[in-house]
């Protein structure tokens, strides 16, 4: 039974008090947060510093020269700043911390538009770097706002009014004017997925659509949308769990559902019961099945390679024990911290969870194996070594053309690496987005077959892919274009534990030029004719056969800030020519 299908089999009048009830319902009182946050630092709130004012100038950069930082920064920072205050004053009851919160949230209304400029396209397509009032967009930005505000409201409802009254009406108004009003009627948005094309957007806005409405504004009609487009975003996702937008995202796709689900859930005091609905109990095991260890993750496309590790894993806990997954609920309780982080809601949520709170963290080991057979990633796992590897195609969602690259990590850390996802710019979404480095089939653990690297595109990708145990097997001649040449290239990759040990083989037709491209961590110590020792955390070495020669061994600078801060200064390619076969294996650099 799909989404749709249990929502609609529920009572009307059991639909009708989830929406008109949902306040008194979402385990969030307000009381109860000093008493939830007993015993842990009260959130700091800088009183004296200046609050974060994004500026025209910053917005009007994405078209002047490509950068969405300089806006989307301090955007971010405002809100971030303006949650902070809510979270302190709901902790404290100070009036200082009150006044703080209600002065974000008063400049958040002020804002002239919430949307992130690369998103801005109603104002664009008339010349214009100044948003329309009266045309708000409903991206990332606006929806990230609303639902702060609304969970703002839900903590400090009886304190505002006592102390700003008006403010709650004022944020009421700007949410119905800029989200509720354009959800309602523009319904071509790009996110609703209604061409079939699902990502991360869709759940990301409709949960913070969900709450604005079940906390500021109840209409049943825009309840019943968010069904839908929860319902088409599930409906689209594979049987196997897995995420083609990889692990940075999936925490803002199939998480984002997940809470999305629970809101809902709460609204019917438990009646929707959403959690046997395929294929979520799989989705939840994405993390635990991308985890390199160390807090290292395989970064398949947009995605950083060192996550940030203060996800919200209360999410994932709770998701876990809804669907009945042990290993879930192990999983994430092995990543508790500190809590209060990755929004506002989100922390009020994990403060308000008993089950949560009470969970000590333990170890949880990671499986021996993982493969994902829809989106056609293996992982596999050895005491010290571990290898990743995928097929797919070169249309996935952030993709890199990237089909049957692949990643080891020794010792917990990638030695032979995917770079990930570096600093948006302007033509990160656009047909420009492969002049981007990072983004190239050159740039990851691939051939470069008759001078040519792979395209983009649905059509180029892997062909007869099969896992056997801990080895993948694939052809890549599909992901190159025809000029390349290449009738097959048949590649192996696998872990060998008994030797501790990632083999890569690769076989092709003989008469067709080939290179082999490795990109590595760290900085070399040995190089000569078939091997390499490099040393990121610890040393790593790479051999092949020594009648190829020492190969060419470049080194980049990195001086994106988002790669730099998990890669360092420069990363290494190994470049070594090779006619019909090579093999090469990867051990830890000890003796």
């Amino acid at each position: 039974m799909s989404l749709r299908e249990r929502w609609d089999g529920l009572p009307a009048g059991v639909r009708a008090r989830a929406v008109s009830d949902a306040r008194d319902r979402i385990p969030v009182p307000s009381a109860d947060v000093r008493e939830a946050w007993a015993g842990l630092p009260a959130p700091a709130v800088d009183h004296d510093a200046p609050w974060p004012q994004p500026l025209l100038s910053q917005y009007g950069r994405y078209w002047r020269d490509g950068n969405r930082t300089g806006y989307e920064g301090p955007a971010a920072a405002l809100r971030d700043r303006a949650a902070t205050a809510v979270l302190a004053a709901a902790v404290t009851g100070d009036l200082r911390d009150l006044d703080a919160a209600a002065d974000g949230l008063q400049l958040l209304c002020e804002q002239s538009t919430w949307c992130w400029a690369a998103h801005e396209t109603f104002a664009a397509e008339r010349g214009h770097v100044v948003p329309d009032p009266d045309r708000p967009y409903l991206d990332l930005g606006a929806a990230e706002t609303a639902g702060l505000l609304a969970w703002a409201d839900l903590v400090l409802a009886p304190a505002l009014d006592r102390r700003v009254p008006g403010l709650r009406e004022r944020v009421r108004w700007e949410v119905r004017r800029r989200v509720l009003r354009p959800f309602r009627e523009v319904r071509d948005w790009h996110w609703l997925g209604l061409d079939g094309h699902q990502h991360n957007w869709n759940p990301w806005i409709h949960g913070h659509v969900l709450a604005a409405t079940l906390f500021l504004d109840p209409d049943p009609a825009v309840v019943d949308l968010v069904v839908d487009g929860l319902d088409r975003y599930l409906a689209a996702q594979p049987a196997d769990g897995g995420c083609d937008e990889g692990y940075g995202y999936w925490w803002n796709g199939p998480a984002r559902l997940a809470e999305a689900l629970q809101l809902l859930d709460w609204s019917t005091g438990g009646l929707l019961a959403p959690w046997t609905i395929p294929p979520l109990a799989e989705m939840s095991r994405y993390p635990r099945h991308t985890d390199l260890g160390g807090g290292w993750a395989v970064n398949v496309g947009d995605g950083p390679a060192r996550p940030d590790p203060a996800q919200p894993w209360h999410v994932l806990h709770r998701w876990g024990a809804a669907c009945g997954a042990a290993d879930v609920v192990g999983y994430a309780v092995s990543r508790k911290g500190r809590p209060g982080g990755a929004g506002l809601g989100r922390a009020l949520v994990e403060l308000h969870d008993p089950a949560w709170r009470a969970a000590v963290p333990a170890p949880a080991p990671l499986p021996e194996r993982s493969w994902l057979p829809d989106v056609q990633l293996l992982v596999c796992r050895a005491p010290g070594i571990a290898l990743a590897v995928k097929g797919g195609h070169n249309d996935e969602n952030h993709n890199h053309n990237d089909a049957g690259s692949y990643v080891v990590a020794v010792g917990g850390v990638p030695a032979v690496i995917d770079l990930g996802q570096p600093t948006y710019t302007a033509i990160s979404f656009t047909e420009r987005r492969y002049e981007q480095w990072v983004t190239r089939s050159e740039w990851h653990n691939l051939p470069v077959i008759g001078g040519a690297g792979q395209e983009p595109g649905h059509a180029f990708r892997a062909t007869d892919v099969r896992a056997d145990g801990d080895a993948l097997h694939l052809d890549l001649s599909r992901a190159y274009p025809p000029e390349a040449g290449c009738r097959s290239w048949r590649r192996t990759a696998r872990l060998d534990r008994a030797r501790g040990a990632v083999v890569v083989s690769d076989d092709w037709d003989p008469a067709v030029p080939a290179v082999l491209h490795h990109v590595l961590s760290g900085e070399p110590v040995t190089h000569r004719a078939g091997e390499l020792v490099m040393r990121f955390r610890s040393p790593v070495r790479l051999s092949w056969d020594p009648a190829l020669g020492a190969g060419h061994l470049e080194r980049h600078p990195v001086d994106d800030p988002l790669l730099r801060g998990v890669w360092g200064d420069a990363v290494h390619r190994l470049v070594i020519a090779a006619t019909a076969t090579f093999e090469l294996t990867v051990t830890s650099g000890d003796p």
